[in-house]
């Protein structure tokens, strides 16, 4: 049986203009294999489209510069891990099947495991489960994960992670916002660079999240 084409699960671009984010990089078109069994395997489609917070890279210049003229230091350091972004893939495969349960586990917690290495997170665990109504009228479960960076522990993220059907594909959607305040030493001045509320940042991405069609 043929894999259809797997078709971006795109956020709605309303939403992403109100709230300051834009899709990042082109649409990512790929075709793989999944092994299920030793013997067996199962050929996938998927579609990778990927979001970044404008507003949030632009208020932290800002926070930036304001320390600067604060403290009339003659630079401010760079930040570390301060990105936030929304990732989008949508699988399908042969027939218009149906992902199976456990191999939607596996690929939830390869997400998970590929979010915390990728973007040098230490003890990134779960601390929550949201109920998301969706646009559809459907409502999907989101979970919420926290974690250290590995550059300073008052610096922290929050991600997110969801995986849900789509008619005849599944979507999965992952997210991460840096959390907290980064403090820093020039000389004689020691205070915050810069402070991110990232719950704030999180029910922004939920909002966002709920308008993916």
């Amino acid at each position: 049986m043929e894999t259809p084409e797997a078709s971006p699960a795109l956020i709605d671009e309303n939403a992403l203009a109100a709230y300051g984010w834009s899709q990042d990089e082109e649409i990512e078109y790929n075709s793989f294999q999944q092994n299920i069994s030793d013997s067996s395997a199962i050929s996938f489609k998927s579609t990778v489209v990927r979001y970044k917070n404008d507003r949030l890279a632009s208020e932290i210049e800002e926070q930036r510069e304001e320390f600067k003229q604060a403290y009339n230091v003659p630079f401010a350091p760079e930040v570390p891990m301060t990105e936030a972004w929304i990732r989008t893939n949508r699988i399908t495969l042969p027939g218009g099947a149906k992902i199976p349960t456990d191999l939607i586990s596996k690929l939830r917690d390869s997400n998970v495991n590929d979010m915390s290495e990728q973007n040098d997170v230490r003890s990134f665990s779960k601390i929550d489960t949201r109920e998301l109504a969706m646009q559809d009228g459907s409502v999907v479960s989101v979970s919420i994960y926290s974690g250290a960076t590995g550059q300073n522990s008052s610096l922290n993220v929050l991600g997110l992670v969801t995986v849900f059907e789509d008619g005849d594909s599944s979507v999965i959607v992952m997210g991460m916002t840096p959390n907290g305040s980064l403090p820093v030493n020039i000389g004689s001045v020691e205070a915050d660079l810069l402070s991110i509320d990232g719950n704030d940042e999180i029910e922004e991405m939920l909002e966002l999240i709920s308008t993916i069609e």
